[in-house]
This record gives structure tokens, sequence and C-alpha cells, in this order.
């Protein structure tokens, strides 16, 4: 059986699957307060599967981009249980688990999610013969970067899409749109689907050398104006 955790955000959630097929999961808005809940949370996860930690083949956990705290307790908890019972770990994008309800859009996938500073961390993803691919690497941007990048029919999704639906909407015209509340969850059953698939393939991931994707570094590092590539834009006149 394989557990799955997913502490990116304050919106935190944890799934119990068999081979891939959802036994039970939990989501739960933990706001700060992961450490003290992941593990009772887990324990009631178990609890309510009807089974222990020893039927626990796999670990599966979000590894990003989110917040600095979310992450290190949701990953730490994840290599804690895969190295201590030997069992293999998979990784996967938080920004990959928001777009995988909608693999069937047509569309260019955006996940967006808060990166904090009045910024978006978003992704692009499209659907591809049942497997989702990633067509460009996260990145931090603007409102107006990500506007500006559009090219062509673009399904946006997220968590954080409620908060610039409205700013958004100002600015999409016929290119965009935007998924309907009720799809916006990130449930980490979508995280066992993605998890599952890498496990399958054999990609799992070194636990020592495993971190967390913030896509920024700390508050006192100055940032740098990398979203226009990142976005797959060309740099801006003057920069290289």
């Amino acid at each position: 059986m394989e557990l799955s955790i997913d502490t990116s955000t304050a919106t935190a959630g944890a799934a119990l699957t068999d081979r891939g097929v959802l036994v039970a999961e939990t989501i739960w808005h933990a706001g700060y307060n992961h450490t003290t809940q992941l593990y009772p949370v887990l324990e009631a996860l178990l609890r309510l599967g009807g089974v222990g930690m020893e039927r626990i083949t796999s670990v599966i956990v979000a590894k990003g981009p989110g917040t600095f705290s979310g992450l290190r307790v949701g990953l730490s908890a994840a290599k804690g249980i895969a190295l201590s019972r030997g069992i293999p770990l998979a990784a996967v994008s938080t920004l990959a688990v928001e777009a995988y309800p909608h693999m069937g859009s047509l569309s260019l996938i955006r996940p967006i999610l808060d990166a904090g500073r009045g910024e978006l961390a978003v992704g692009a993803f499209r659907a591809q013969e049942g497997e989702l691919v990633e067509v460009v690497p996260p990145a931090i941007v603007t409102l107006d970067q990500l506007c500006d990048s559009l090219r062509g029919p673009t399904l946006f999704c997220g968590e954080h899409l409620p908060a610039i639906a409205g700013d958004l909407a100002k600015r999409l015209g016929p290119p965009g749109a935007m998924a309907p509340p009720a799809a916006l969850v990130r449930r980490p059953a979508y995280l066992a689907a993605l998890g599952w698939q890498r496990l399958v393939r054999g990609q799992t991931e070194d636990i020592a050398a495993l971190e967390p994707v913030y896509l920024r570094g700390p508050s006192i590092t100055k940032p740098r104006d990398l979203a226009p590539v990142a976005l797959g834009l060309p740099p801006s006149p003057g920069k290289r």
C-alpha cells in the first residue's frame, strides 16, 4: 500500500492507496500547524483504512513549490517513514497535482499557487497520451508576466486562483479560461495517482538528496528576474 503526504500549503492532505486504488484520504486546513497535526492525521488515516504502518510499502510526497515550513514538515515525514522502513519514496510536483484533474482539457493547463510578495508560482502542463507532461519548468512571476506569456488557449487552475480571479478575468480575453471552484481542491488522491505512475516506472528518489522545490531563496536573497525565460519567453531587451 502507498501512503501519500501533501503539506505544500495551508491546505494539507494525505491518502492511503493500494496499488494506486484509493482506500482513504483526508484534506484539512493546516494553516501553519503542519508539525503538530500531520502525524495524528496519518495515524487516523491508517485507522480509517484498517491497516498498520507495516502494510505501507511505499511513500509518495508533494515536493513543492509551497511554503518553507509546510514543505519541510511533509518531506521530513515522508523521508523518515521511507528510511526507517526501507521502502521507496516518490516525489511529485505540487503544481502537477493541481493540474491533474484537468487532464481532459485540450488547452494548456496553468496551475497557480501563492508565492508571497504579491507574486505567483505557476506551472505549464499538457495531457499527452494519457500522461501529464510538464511543458516548461515552474516559475515565480507577477500576474502581468503570466498574462503576457499566453500563447493560445489556456486553462487556469490551482489553489490560489480564486484570490486573483477578478484581476485575471480583466486581463484574460479569449485565450484564457478558469476552472470552476469545485475543481480547485488539491486532493491527495491526485498526488497518489501521479506518484503511483512514478513508482511503476521505477522513478524513485534518493532519500538523502531529495530537497523541497521552493523556487526562491530565503527572504534575504536578492531576487533575479528569471521569469520570462522560465515561462518560455525571450528575455527582456538589454538582459542576458
